[in-house]
């Protein structure tokens, strides 16, 4: 079964699995849109007002295709149905949540539009029925909960059954160099969804080595073999990771490749050079590969924007008694003003004043020009220890998110003598300031402050920036709530 049988049947088993998604997501919206009808109008948690009576369940089964439509039209667009099935938990909560969300909003709006028209002259039919608020803040809840419950439970039997082929996806890589080693380490991440690196297939590889990934991937022979090799083994998807000078050899490898029905994927050196997202974008018909390619923008961009905004204002508004306490205590306590504005970089290189609570002596780089603050330094003041040691000092910072000077969550912000010493020392450092700097972020929920030397944070913003998603922000922001306020070293 190395050929085309063995691919045609991994095929059959990749779509009975989007056939169990679909099936579960039609029950969990069946039972979530049922039960919330029942809980609502039959509960004893939710009274019914005495003027309005229960409606009856027939008009609401006659909304429920409608429902159940729109649900399964946007998890097509967001990708639940493709074969290739790459989200993480995480992310299938949050676009599960969005989801919902939308689809109420949606089907209100097409009822009161129907209802509208409904009292306009001589309408050719009339809809006056509305759906209960307290019904849709309760199916929202349970069918958020009902569909990730049943996805779960299909990714528990993907892993069950993992063992016996379910969705796998048997990978080949050609060229065990750093591109390779890369590609395996990604797909290694997605194990649990059917990736599988059977193995390498390398000329300046000795045959039977293994490489050091995943517990060790080993090398099939050398490229000359990828005929042998695809016919032994159920191979699926091929990545070609060779170095540009190997052109002939790509040229080959794509031409032998065109008699096999594998998924082919050519990932020359250049691999090495994308550090962000990138994109391939079209000139008039010819393709161009946009190289670090801000990870933030569109559509994600504004709402990360709009998550931004309507936190940090919620935030300050429920912070100003503290605020205000916290500005009282640094006047009694030490000479000089109670905030310290200082100049950043931020998106796109350029200068921003941040705003924080003053932790320092006045004056406090007066003579010494601008140094790193380590947690022993003689100028911090009794209180300013206090606030930095729970990020009191970090507050005011909120005020930088609302002008959109900063997010919630990125990379922090450095000084500019800081930057240009770092951009000369260390490579792609400038990159950090394609996504707006943070108050939080990756590398901070993970202990990595000041004190941490600059090139290990640097790793972690990366990181950062090449899996950037909003589900990541808010993993970002709870990690913080629950432990990233208290830096340890004060």
């Amino acid at each position: 079964m190395g050929d085309a049988q063995g691919w045609i049947m991994i095929r059959k088993q990749r779509s009975h699995l989007i056939i169990f998604f679909l099936i579960s997501d039609i029950l969990g919206i069946l039972a979530a849109y049922f039960y919330s009808y029942a809980f609502r109008f039959y509960g004893f948690v939710i009274p019914v007002s005495p003027g309005k009576g229960i409606p009856p369940l027939f008009s609401y089964i006659l909304v429920f295709p409608l429902f159940l439509f729109i649900h399964l039209m946007i998890f097509y667009m967001q990708g639940f149905y493709k074969r290739r099935l790459r989200r993480t938990k995480l992310d299938d909560f949050f676009f599960i949540s969005l989801n919902a969300v939308i689809t109420i909003l949606v089907v209100q709006g097409i009822l009161n539009y129907l209802n509208a028209y409904s009292q306009g002259p001589a309408p050719l039919f009339r809809v006056e029925f509305k759906l209960s608020h307290w019904f849709l803040g309760v199916y929202v809840v349970v069918a958020i909960f009902m569909v990730t419950f049943l996805r779960n439970q299909i990714y528990y039997f993907m892993k069950k059954r993992y063992s016996k082929g379910l969705n796998l996806q048997n990978v080949l890589i050609i060229g065990a160099g750093k591109t390779g080693v890369s590609i395996a380490q990604k797909l290694a991440r997605y194990k649990d969804l059917g990736f599988v690196v059977k193995g390498f297939l390398d000329d300046n590889k000795s045959p039977d080595a293994m490489i050091d990934v995943d517990g060790g991937i080993p090398v099939l022979g050398q490229i000359q073999d990828i005929e042998h090799v695809l016919e032994k083994t159920s191979i699926s998807d091929v990545y070609i990771a060779l170095e540009l000078s190997n052109y002939n050899r790509i040229m080959e490898v794509l031409r032998l490749m065109s008699r096999y029905v594998v998924n082919v994927r050519l990932i020359p050196d250049l691999f090495q050079l994308l550090t962000l997202k990138s994109t391939i974008e079209d000139l008039d018909g010819l393709p161009v590969i946009s190289i670090d390619e801000p990870p933030t923008h569109g559509f994600f961009w504004i709402l990360k924007r709009a998550m931004d905004f309507t936190f940090s204002m919620i935030l300050l508004i429920f912070l100003v008694p503290f605020i205000i306490l916290t500005g009282i205590l640094i006047k009694i306590t030490s000479k000089g003003p109670v905030f310290y504005h200082q100049e950043r970089i931020g998106l796109d290189g350029k200068k921003f004043i941040m705003h924080k609570f003053r932790t320092m002596v006045s004056n406090a780089e007066q003579s010494t020009g601008p140094v790193m603050c380590k947690p022993d330094d003689p100028r911090i003041t009794r209180l300013g220890r206090f606030l930095r040691k729970f990020s009191i000092d970090e507050f005011p910072q909120l005020f930088n998110v609302l002008k959109g000077n900063m997010s919630l969550v990125g990379p922090r912000p450095e000084r500019p003598a800081f930057v240009k010493d770092f951009r000369d020392k260390i490579p792609k450092y400038m990159l950090r300031h394609k996504v707006r700097a943070g108050i939080t972020g990756w590398a901070q929920v993970h202990g990595l402050r000041q004190d941490t030397p600059i090139d290990k944070r640097i790793e972690y913003d990366f990181y950062y920036m090449e899996n950037w998603s909003l589900p990541l922000d808010i993993k970002i922001l709870w990690m913080t709530l629950r432990k990233g306020f208290i830096d340890r070293s004060f």
